[in-house]
């Protein structure tokens, strides 16, 4: 696929992480001028299919940087170093702001939300090398190509298989929105959506070049038994393709715009506590990518951490 400059960069840049999207509250993915791809970085050994549990440490999450800063300067207590400081949090960065604190562990991430830019930012060695894993964020939106939803499996096959190439992790987070390219009769309400995602065996197909899934459920946290069902169905699939790969399940202080409570933000994690390694931790706010946000809601993201 041969792209303009300009179309590489509009690509990269576009990272306005939507409530009924992914959720990073507009960071960017850290480029600079650097020849290297990144540091070396293993793809992780393979473990048991159960999810991890335990201290807060051991929770795989995923959170933008500029979510993480937000809630840096709401947090006076100063307890995020003990779910972020971790290796196990993939914090999402961005080349003029690098969200992650001195001395913090936490595994510096970029993301895309399109192959092509992907590549071109691996292939051209304009990525950051301090990044230790890229994130594709393959939705229904314009920053993500038409061809690339038509076949998310293929085109997270290859982001993984590039990614693996030059020493990253791999991170797919596949949009249930995709449904509506795929399965354009399938209505958007009821859960149908959900089911659809399941059929075509999405999460298992995508899983298998994955290092990391986010199980893009959190439209649906208000509705508990759907969330639950959902999340742990696609966990079971994602697994069984891929025994090695860890499972995150998104959550957000105001999915699809409408804000929810701590405690319905807890009950939600907690319903698929058992089955995932982890969650991403989103709080949007109002952009161009995400009309529909009415966050941030630092307090309320704060709060559920504290009751998990």
């Amino acid at each position: 696929m041969k792209i303009s400059g300009r179309q590489v960069l509009a690509s990269v840049l576009a990272l306005a992480w939507t409530a009924g999207c992914s959720g990073n509250s507009g960071s960017n993915p850290a480029q600079s001028n650097s020849a290297s791809s990144g540091p070396a970085q293993s793809t992780p050994a393979s473990r048991s299919s159960a999810a991890t549990g335990g201290s807060a440490s051991g929770t795989v999450w995923i959170i933008g940087g500029s979510t993480l800063t937000r809630l840096q300067s709401t947090d006076t207590s100063g307890t995020l170093k003990q779910y972020f400081d971790t290796p196990n949090a993939y914090v999402v960065v961005a080349a003029k702001q690098w969200s992650i604190p001195a001395g913090w562990t936490s595994t510096p991430t970029a993301s895309f939300t399109s192959y092509s830019a992907l590549q071109s930012a691996l292939d051209g060695g304009t990525l950051d090398p301090r990044i230790k894993a890229v994130l594709y964020d393959n939705e229904n939106w314009t920053q993500t190509p038409t061809a690339e939803q038509q076949d998310p499996a293929h085109y997270d096959q290859l982001a993984g298989q590039l990614a693996h190439q030059h020493h990253l992790q791999f991170i797919a987070t596949p949009a249930v929105d995709l449904i509506s390219v795929l399965s354009p009769a399938v209505p958007s309400g009821g859960g149908r959506r959900y089911q659809s995602f399941l059929d075509l065996g999405l999460a298992g197909q995508i899983a298998a070049s994955a290092d990391v899934i986010d199980i893009q459920a959190q439209a649906a946290e208000s509705n508990v038994s759907q969330f639950a069902s959902f999340v742990d169905a696609a966990a079971d699939q994602a697994r069984k393709a891929n025994p090695a790969v860890k499972v995150v399940a998104g959550i957000s202080t105001n999915p699809s715009g409408t804000a929810v409570t701590a405690d319905a933000m807890d009950q939600a994690a907690k319903a698929v506590r058992a089955h995932v390694d982890g969650y991403w931790l989103n709080d949007p706010a109002a952009s161009a990518f995400c009309p529909k946000c009415s966050g941030p809601y630092p307090q309320i993201a704060l709060d559920a951490l504290s009751g998990l």
